[in-house]
């Protein structure tokens, strides 16, 4: 079955929408970081801060962390690893596209894992904040 028939005959428009959103997200900014606006909580973010002494970079790391297991969550075991792998990285290159087009002047660091400390593949990114004057650049 190539991909046109199977969205024709699977896929409705309201979940085409709700993956462009998690794939093309919209983002929050609030104190100068950068979060993910579906993970933004004012609150969680001042815990977060205090507990990363200040460091902004941690706090984004740590609020825009996705595990895809949970996103997933109702599929169960029926999807094997390698599609939650690949995935990760289709939605770690995307969220780069995205970050680079809606903040040109700013750099981040955009990371798709899949380690044994976490629970199953991971993608998370924090801004890359360096002294001023220095060439920004895209870390892909």
């Amino acid at each position: 079955m190539d991909i046109f028939s199977y969205v024709e005959d699977v896929v409705s428009p309201e979940d085409s929408l709700i993956f462009c959103k998690w794939l093309f997200p919209d983002f929050v900014v609030f104190e100068d970081s950068v979060i993910l606006a579906m993970k933004f909580d004012e609150a969680a973010f001042r815990i977060w801060l205090q507990h990363f002494s200040g460091d902004k970079a941690g706090v984004e790391k740590m609020l825009n962390h996705t595990h895809l297991y949970d996103v997933f969550s109702g599929c169960g075991s029926s999807v094997g690893e390698v599609v939650f792998e690949q995935l990760s990285n289709v939605l770690a290159m995307s969220w780069r596209m995205v970050l680079k087009e809606r903040f040109p002047d700013r750099r981040f660091h955009v990371e798709a894992t899949n380690s044994d400390q976490e629970y199953g593949p991971v993608v998370t990114f924090h801004e890359v904040r360096g002294e001023k004057g220095t060439d920004l650049f895209f870390l892909l």
